[in-house]
Formats: structure tokens, sequence, C-alpha cells
């Protein structure tokens, strides 16, 4: 099996979900995860994240349609755990492994930036296709299973027809009529783009060596924290009222450069407060 694809049920139609709530469902199953675990996918993103690729202008469009997804058995569970300290990380989104009624879709369709309709319609043509890519439906049938109006599927059609997606053939029978419209849904393919490097200037250079000589000034910095520390530590042991009772010691504070986080930072700073009962004045 093609490693691009991934699984969609054959439930989202019949009108129940929205084309904005179908996308965002194939948003979520297009993720690639390794956790898997009896049966159940777990997908750890970003609202924000799911809205661009999406195309959304804003995460509230994915926040309720993923309501919606929730409440129709789409998405088992959503789970929010504490990332550091009172920071909340990223959702967790608990999907069903489908082991039947289920069609393939292409991965690369998201490049395309298509639009929730044309999404919609995209994926009902990869469900209705054979193992050839081919299907054959009239404008009614489709209307019928999407449940919207026959002058936006004949729309939609051609707008997916103009974009190479799919590929619109019409079939003389013996008596000299038309059948239904038959369709060929198109395999994507990838476009890569090289690009030449650009060529560093002396100045890029110059202050790339002083970076790496500020990270090794700070880093031997660090290491003389554990020096004082181990320091204060052996003389604080000859007086043990100070170290006992009132204040903590105060120490002087270590500056420190733009390459490290202030979680780092952070870190450093209750090690000193709790484990040595120093506090950093700042």
């Amino acid at each position: 099996m093609n490693r691009n694809l991934f699984k969609m049920p054959n439930d989202i139609f019949g009108g129940k979900l929205s084309a904005g709530e179908i996308k965002v469902l194939a948003a979520l199953h297009s993720l690639r995860s390794k956790s898997i675990y009896r049966g159940q996918k777990y997908i750890k993103v970003n609202q924000a994240t799911i809205a661009r690729i999406c195309g959304f202008s804003s995460a509230r469009t994915v926040s309720s349609a993923i309501a919606k997804l929730s409440l129709y058995g789409y998405i088992r569970a959503i789970r929010r755990y504490y990332a550091d300290y009172h920071k909340l990380d990223a959702y967790v989104y608990t999907l069903p492994v489908m082991r039947k009624n289920y069609f393939f879709v292409d991965r690369k369709i998201f490049k395309h930036k298509l639009t929730s309709a044309q999404f919609r319609m995209y994926l009902f043509f990869c469900k209705a296709a054979n193992p050839s890519k081919r299907c054959w439906n009239s404008f009614n049938d489709i209307a019928n299973a999407l449940g919207i109006k026959r002058t936006v599927v004949v729309k939609t059609v051609k707008e997916l027809i103009s974009m190479k997606l799919i590929r619109k053939y019409r079939i003389k029978k013996s008596d000299g009529s038309f059948s239904d419209n038959h369709y060929k849904v198109i395999p994507l393919k990838y476009t890569y783009k090289f690009r030449r490097k650009r060529k560093r200037p002396c100045r890029s250079l110059l202050r790339q060596g002083l970076n790496i000589c500020y990270k090794l000034a700070y880093a031997s910095s660090l290491t003389s924290v554990k020096q004082t520390v181990a320091f204060v530590k052996r003389k604080s042991r000859k007086n043990l009222f100070f170290v006992t009772r009132g204040s903590p010691f105060f120490c002087s504070t270590y500056d420190s450069t733009h390459f490290y986080t202030n979680r780092k930072k952070n870190r450093i700073r209750l090690y000193l407060k709790y484990r040595c009962n120093l506090t950093l004045y700042y």
C-alpha cells in the first residue's frame, strides 16, 4: 500500500457533517502518529496547525468543527496536559483505527489549497472510484448523496476538472445516446523545487564564530555555578544557624545570553532555591 494514502470513513457524507467539518476530520486522519494502541490512534497537534493545513483563517472554525466531530463519535476523546508548570500543551485527539468501511485519499491533496466544498467533492469521487480510479455518477446522484443542489454540483465538478484533479469522459451507448458522465481521479504527483544555496558573506561567518564563543563562555559559566554552589554548601555546614533559620542566602546573578530559553534559566533558579537554599536576585 502506498504510504502517502490515509483512510477516511464511508459515512461522512449524507448531510450530517458540513464541508468544513469533513475537511478538519481529513486533516486529523492525514497526520502520521507513532502512538497506536488497542485500535486507538493518538494525535498531538495544535488547533492553529490544523487551521493552517485546512486553509482556515481562524482556529475557532477548527474548535467548533472538532466539537461537532466529537459529538458524532468521529473523535473518541480530547485531552490536554500541562507542558511545563502552568503552561498548557497541545491537544491530544483519540481517533479510531478503521478496519472496514473506509476509502483511501492521497495526503498531497492538501497542497492544492482546495475550498471546503471542492475538498468534499474530491473525497466523494475518491469514495465512488473503483480500483482503476474510475466512477460514473450523474449530477443528481451526487447532489442526493451530498445533500446539496444540482447547480452547486455542476459548478464544483467544473472547478475540479479545470484544476486537473479529475478527468471527465462521455461514453456513447449502442443506440447513439450518451450515458452518465464517467470520471477518473488523476493520481497526484509531488513537485519539487530545487534552490541554490546562497553564499554567506564573511560578516555572517564572523558572527557565527562569535556565537560559538558566546556559547562556550556560557557553558563555562554553568560549570562555575555548580562549583560556587558546592563551595557555599561546604562553608554553610560550619554555621548551621544561617542554614536552618532566617532568610536564605543570596548570591549574584549570572548573565545569560540569548541562546538559552527562559525555561532553562528557570530550572537553574528553582534548583538553587529549593535544593541549595540559595536565592538569585536581579
